[in-house]
């Protein structure tokens, strides 16, 4: 990657013929593959162990919960380098195993890093994955159903309604869509790659 940040990458005046627009969404969908089941499994946490929090049981689970955050962290980490150059490095120190799993649980739970990857993965599950999700949609449903115009149109024989807005009865008024469809994608690189820039910055600010 010749440039350390996406934000980099945008000033570059080859930005769009560059690898930058598609790891953009690459790094904004492969989010979904994260979130959800992030999301499944901290649900599940949570009302397992406030079920059983009453005997005592559920306080582990509980706890599993509050420590979420750590594979999440670790992941996300890695995902990382689809936009930046480099490796984002854990912020949590080794701990010695052979003390066992409640020695490691203490110094994990004493750590400021613990608790901002706790925070970044709260946010991911309910809003940041999902937003990322529908502004991919929307920024690329529009170029592509504009492109697609003129195909959909011979297959249909006699019009299309373009993206279910404008009836399309000729091939003039087909080319014309589908022109417009091209002078659009850029913007949605631009975007697409500006959001992914944002979301690095604020993931490498709580997870490093």
């Amino acid at each position: 990657m010749a440039k350390k940040t996406m934000w980099a990458a945008l000033g570059g005046r080859r930005f769009l013929l560059s690898s930058a627009p598609w790891r953009s969404v690459a790094y904004l969908l492969t989010g979904c593959l994260v979130g959800a089941p992030a999301l499944v499994a901290v649900v599940t946490l949570l009302a397992v162990g406030g079920a059983l929090s009453v005997v005592l049981v559920g306080l582990p689970v509980l706890a599993a919960a509050a420590l979420a955050g750590l594979p999440v962290g670790a992941v996300e980490r890695r995902r990382l380098r689809l936009v930046e150059a480099g490796v984002a490095l854990s912020p949590h120190p080794p701990v010695e195993t052979a003390f066992g799993v409640r020695r490691w649980a203490l110094a994990r739970f004493s750590e400021r890093a613990t608790w901002r990857e706790l925070l970044y993965t709260l946010l991911f599950v309910t809003v940041l994955w999902p937003l990322d999700l529908l502004v991919v949609v929307f920024a690329l449903t529009v170029p592509v159903g504009l492109l697609a115009t003129p195909v959909l149109l011979a297959a249909n024989g006699t019009y299309t309604v373009a993206l279910k807005e404008w009836m399309v009865t000729s091939y003039p008024h087909a080319f014309a869509l589908a022109l417009l469809g091209v002078l659009l994608l850029p913007a949605a690189a631009y975007t697409l790659s500006a959001l992914a820039g944002v979301r690095a910055w604020q993931a490498r600010m709580l997870l490093t």
